[in-house]
């Protein structure tokens, strides 16, 4: 039964939803569709299948998982704010990690929900986005602080990854899994020549010196599960 959080008044608030795992986007799409005033206009595996349908739809709320296996999450995020969508973003994700965070907040993210959260938190928090609030799950609330005077939340605690750039932190989590340069640049549609110069750029911030001492780095940081 519909908990009716929404208000009947109101169109309903048009969701599309991201994540690896079919059953938890069926499982999201038949319970979302239940509440009054909320309706999933489409699902997706990959943000790659995902960008012309979002591109057509233009949803509310894109609601998806930040860490992706193949990439391509923050990728898409900012090519929606290029395209000036009116698609307002919120992550979903099981990996409480710092860098994930800070990236969230500079792309301007409305939502960072963790997938061990009841479900109502994150029904309660889709009216809240609409509203322009930006709502955060207790857990990553506790590593934020707010300033006042630029009415904005940064990141209270220190990681190594802070001088890495969007891109270049997808080029490490890609090459940390174990995928070749050219393997890489295919499945981030750039140039060999591109990521090997990412490669590079990357190691010489982090003062990584070989491809093992970079998987575990990227482990240890969090960017992929052990």
């Amino acid at each position: 039964m519909s908990s009716n959080i929404f208000s009947t008044a109101e169109q309903a608030i048009r969701v599309f939803l991201i994540d690896e795992h079919r059953i938890l986007l069926d499982s999201l799409t038949f319970r979302m569709n239940q509440e009054t005033g909320l309706s999933v206009v489409g699902t997706s595996e990959s943000t790659e299948e995902a960008l012309p349908i979002i591109l057509e739809e233009q949803p509310d709320i894109l609601i998806i998982d930040i860490a992706l296996s193949n990439g391509g999450t923050f990728e898409l995020c900012q090519e929606i704010k290029n395209q000036n969508l009116p698609t307002r973003i919120c992550f979903l994700t099981n990996h409480l990690v710092n860098i994930f965070i800070e990236q969230a907040l500079r792309l301007e993210a409305h939502g960072f929900l963790l997938k061990h959260d009841p479900l109502q938190n994150l029904l309660d928090a889709i009216p809240r986005i609409m509203r322009g609030e930006q709502v955060f799950s207790e857990e990553i609330q506790q590593r934020l602080k707010y300033n006042r005077q630029s009415k904005k939340y940064t990141i209270d605690a220190p990681h190594n990854l802070k001088k890495l750039t969007t891109r270049q932190i997808e080029v490490l989590r890609q090459l940390a899994r174990g995928k070749s340069v050219k393997e890489v640049a295919k499945d981030m549609h750039l140039s060999t020549k591109s990521i090997d110069s990412h490669k590079y750029r990357i190691m010489h911030k982090l003062g990584i010196h070989d491809r093992v001492e970079l998987a575990r780095f990227a482990i240890r940081e969090g960017l992929l599960l052990p």
